[in-house]
């Protein structure tokens, strides 16, 4: 079948490679646009192309020109394409990343879009990561057919896995977590001060987290003023702060939760040293870093008091706490399942619309050929007789193709759709191979 996919995700890669492969919806618009790609879509016969980058992955899905006979296998040139996003030598970057072609490809995708490959399985903002990565790709004109019906597919099994199962039931996420993971490491959080840096759904997840927790002394940070303001005004009087207050909030601060969409670090081991001086202050101070990017540069975890953990030292606690939700796993997998046999009988369609059009079409001609011959040799006939011999030869043109074109549709196996395909085209001399629809270009 014509898709495929190719990532790194959690599992495959550690942070410092995902990182130089996140992309946010700007980043991966330049990607799409960018000549290079383009050419190398071109030459790869790539067709349709989706860039889907969250917290935990990046991956492309791709599927070939529309029409092509014989479609390529576009694998190995996802896997350039990737390399070439990250800056890496391929032979570096081949052993972290995954791929799947076909069937395969789409139901790894459904299963990103229900929330059963994440870090936190059933966490609910990957769905709607997925539905923006579309949205972004075919904006940029890089979508077409099959992946629409792709990730239609895996939206609206993400969407019913949440609503039909309780894989979303029980609270286990990135945001919460980092609030126990301080709460342990820290002590009693009500007598903290604590500072989120970042004000994006993630940062103001845990603010809402560490109110719920106790906190009374909580701040807030963003580049954007008006930002700071509305969040801390959402969790019910915190602190807002200004970019400038950093050095001076990090001092101030005995927990630092730091979720921010910045390109870089943001918090380096300078601007502590300078906030804590080169020895410490004697305080202890922990850093919980959940983006990715990395907002804390490693290197503070050298300074004297400090201690940093980031997304994959949260992976490894949220291992432990997940037992709820992994009871669900069966149900949503069944869902998947079902979309997938969807997208398949709508590919069917879509593979058999030129031959079934063609079928019908060689019908209608002999039934008009011989209802003009019996016109010819028998005279005129009266309105109503020529009425109801109208009406019988299209009914009779219909059932006898009703049978064939429902087996047809029916077939699953592609193989033996694609031998029923060229025999039904010998058996009824129908000219020309298989014939595909319209794809976008990427």
């Amino acid at each position: 079948m014509p898709l495929a996919c190719t990532g790194i995700n959690h599992r495959t890669a550690p942070l410092s490679l995902r990182e130089r492969l996140a992309l946010g919806p700007e980043a991966q618009r330049d990607v799409l646009r960018a000549p290079e790609v383009r050419e190398l879509g071109s030459s790869a016969g790539l067709g349709e192309l989706v860039i889907l980058s969250t917290c935990n992955r990046t991956e492309l899905y791709a599927a070939p020109v529309d029409g092509a006979s014989h479609p390529p296998d576009i694998s190995d040139s996802l896997l350039q394409l990737l390399a070439a996003i990250s800056g890496l030598p391929l032979p570096m970057l081949r052993p972290h990343t995954y791929g799947d072609t076909g069937l395969a490809a789409l139901r790894h995708l459904c299963r990103v879009a229900a929330g059963l490959d994440s870090m936190v399985v059933g966490e609910s903002e990957v769905l709607g990561q997925v539905a923006t990565a579309f949205q972004t790709a075919a904006s940029e004109g890089a979508t077409g057919p099959v992946l629409e019906a792709a990730f239609r597919a895996a939206t609206r099994a993400g969407r019913r896995a949440r609503t039909e199962t309780g894989i979303c039931r029980h609270p286990a996420s990135v945001s919460t977590e980092a609030v126990r993971l301080l709460a342990e490491v820290s002590g009693d959080l009500e007598g903290m001060a604590v500072l989120v840096v970042g004000t994006g759904k993630m940062g103001r997840l845990a603010g809402l987290a560490l109110r719920e927790s106790g906190v009374r002394r909580l701040s807030v940070i963003s580049r954007t003023a008006a930002h700071a303001e509305a969040v801390a005004r959402d969790w019910g009087g915190a602190t807002p702060l200004g970019w400038h207050d950093l050095e001076a909030a990090v001092r101030a601060a005995d927990a630092i939760l730091c979720s921010t969409g910045a390109p870089h670090a943001v918090v380096t081991r300078e601007l502590v040293e300078r906030a804590i001086g080169p020895a410490g202050d004697g305080r202890r101070r922990c850093f919980v870093d959940i983006a990715v990017p990395r907002d804390v540069e490693p290197e503070v975890a050298q300074l004297p008091g400090v201690q940093v953990y980031d997304l994959d030292a949260l992976q490894e606690r949220l291992r432990d706490n997940l037992d709820l939700r992994r009871r669900e796993i069966p149900a949503v997998e069944r869902i998947v399942s079902e979309e997938v046999q969807h997208f398949e009988t709508w590919r069917q369609g879509m593979t058999l619309r030129p031959l079934l059009t063609q079928i019908h079409a060689r019908g209608e001609t002999i039934r008009q050929r011989e209802i003009e011959r019996l016109r010819r040799r028998i005279g005129p006939l009266p309105p109503e007789l020529a009425a109801e011999l109208e009406s019988f030869s299209q009914s009779l043109v219909t059932k006898l193709l009703h049978e064939p074109t429902r087996r047809l549709r029916e077939t699953r196996d592609p193989e033996q759709a694609r031998t029923y395909s060229d025999v039904t085209r010998r058996l009824f001399g129908l000219d020309g191979g298989p014939q595909g629809s319209g794809m976008g270009a990427a």
